[in-house]
């Protein structure tokens, strides 16, 4: 067997276990993406009233509201402006904090997946082709 050979069966076994890597972490992002939906930014305004505090923001051409509770309103650090994330799919939903990252490492690490399965399997077409 040639160095050409075993550089070809080498690329092939990379490209196969990381085309299935990637394809397995993009269904993964796309089922947390279903099962959570979509979170867009927007600007929320705090509000501190008697009966407590009042978080207010602009989502889907109407005006939104909620209470917030105690623990919600310590996270706060700028009442004027705090940047916030409402569902799309329901937009009286809020988050004061940003959605949680593990959806974009998964995405992440899946088009990293693919992208060496295309190289490996290019390299492995190159490597058949001089030998």
């Amino acid at each position: 067997m040639g160095a050409a050979e075993v550089v070809s069966v080498v690329t092939e076994v990379i490209s196969w276990i990381a085309l299935g890597g990637g394809i397995a972490c993009l269904l993964l992002a796309l089922l947390i993406r279903m099962a959570d939906g979509r979170w867009l930014r927007t600007e929320a305004v705090v509000i501190d009233g008697e009966e407590g505090s009042v978080v207010r923001w602009f989502a889907e051409g109407a005006f939104h509201s909620r209470h917030l509770s105690a623990e919600e309103r310590a996270h706060v650090q700028h009442p004027e402006e705090e940047p916030a994330f409402y569902k799309q799919r329901e937009p009286d939903r809020l988050r004061l904090h940003e959605p949680p990252v593990g959806r974009r490492v998964i995405r992440t690490l899946g088009l990293v997946l693919l992208g060496i399965a295309f190289v490996a399997a290019l390299a492995g077409l190159i490597a058949t082709l001089v030998a």
